[in-house]
């Protein structure tokens, strides 16, 4: 297993799902992530351009099975990620349709940190069981 961490980019799963001639290289490059023979670390922010990517490159995939890969590939062996907040994100956002990937992230964020949200988007995210300020605070609590 190698030792080097590096961080993975979006377009890698992507071309890994085409015909294109980046396929194969990408397709290979993954194969031994998952297997666990190369790390690389999985950040929010990439996940969270798949859950998008991913349909607009295979139009027949649902958001369920948007979710389904995006959960298989936080299993990979190869995957560094805070993996707990990660799935957590990707089920909350399997499961609300209504749920903005973002919103899931901060909702699953929010409540591993016991923290508020501050969000316009208040019923979305107190469903999640969120703290929602409404209105926003506009000063520090005096203390």
């Amino acid at each position: 297993m190698s030792d080097t961490i590096g961080l993975v980019d979006t377009n890698v799963f992507i071309h890994a799902l085409t015909h294109d001639d980046q396929a194969e290289e990408c397709l290979r490059f993954l194969e031994a992530v998952a297997a666990g023979q190369l790390l690389v670390r999985l950040e929010p922010i990439v996940l969270h351009e798949l859950s998008y990517a991913l349909r607009h490159y295979r139009k027949e995939m649902s958001r369920t099975e948007v979710a389904e890969y995006l959960l298989a590939v936080l299993a990979w062996e190869g995957i560094v990620a805070d993996r707990g907040l990660l799935v957590a994100t990707v089920e909350r956002w399997r499961d609300h349709s209504s749920l903005a990937f973002v919103d899931a992230y901060l909702a699953a964020r929010a409540l591993a940190d016991v923290c508020p949200v501050y969000s316009k988007n208040v019923s979305e995210l107190v469903k999640q069981g969120v703290q929602v300020p409404s209105p926003l605070p506009s000063s520090r609590p005096v203390s």
